[in-house]
């Protein structure tokens, strides 16, 4: 799993509370096949993957398909789907716009999109910029560690989704690089910024569960 810890489980509970196990699952971005092990591990059985870098992928019975997420990738898929999810991908992307036009592609009508990207607004990302000015997760040296190119706040991921035809079902935050001592040591800011910002201050991943609801 390259996201923080706590971000599949979370991304597995929003999105069991919104469809069977009988729909049909493309991966956008897959990695090694972490998310769509745990849809397999839930019953989950028509399950496919997009991975720019096969090799990467471990997940016995779904080979990986080599695509370009920058590009107009849809059509080659061939097919439809009821569920389409994206863990911590579009922030890579060159246009965030042209793949969720590509997403909305993919989905059959009523069909859903899970995404998540970086949480801007976390506390330790408000924290981030307050001090040095600079976007949590983002920046030259992070753009050359994880290739994080498009920074997208939580409000501009509703506008961006609403624009291509696709309505909000829910939201959530979770996820945490920070180990015991940190998260003791944090504590404190964490709970002020709670305070006066509310729930969505705490986990540092940003997850949107969205139905296609209008043709483009």
């Amino acid at each position: 799993m390259r996201c923080a810890p706590g971000t599949h489980e979370a991304a597995f509970a929003l999105l069991v509370r919104h469809v069977d196990p009988s729909v049909g699952v493309v991966d956008l971005g897959s990695g090694s096949g972490a998310f769509l092990a745990r849809l397999e591990d839930a019953g989950f059985s028509d399950l496919h993957a997009v991975e720019f870098d096969p090799p990467r992928f471990e997940l016995e019975g779904a080979d990986p398909i080599a695509l370009d997420l920058n590009g107009d990738f849809a059509e080659q898929l061939g097919r439809r789907f009821q569920l389409v999810t994206a863990i911590e991908i579009i922030e890579h992307l060159e246009s965030p716009t042209r793949f969720l036009r590509q997403a909305h592609q993919l989905l059959e009508d009523g069909g859903l999109l899970l995404l998540s990207t970086p949480n801007l607004a976390s506390w330790i990302g408000r924290l981030k910029f307050l001090l040095q000015g600079e976007l949590l997760f983002f920046g030259p040296e992070l753009y050359e560690a994880t290739g994080h190119r498009s920074p997208l706040p939580d409000s501009l991921v509703r506008t961006l989704l609403a624009e291509e035809g696709f309505t909000v079902v829910e939201s959530t935050t979770a996820g945490d690089f920070a180990g015991p001592l940190q998260k003791l040591v944090g504590a404190p800011a964490r709970w002020l910024f709670r305070a006066f910002y509310g729930s969505g201050v705490v986990g540092e991943t940003y997850i949107v569960l969205a139905r296609k609801v209008a043709a483009r």
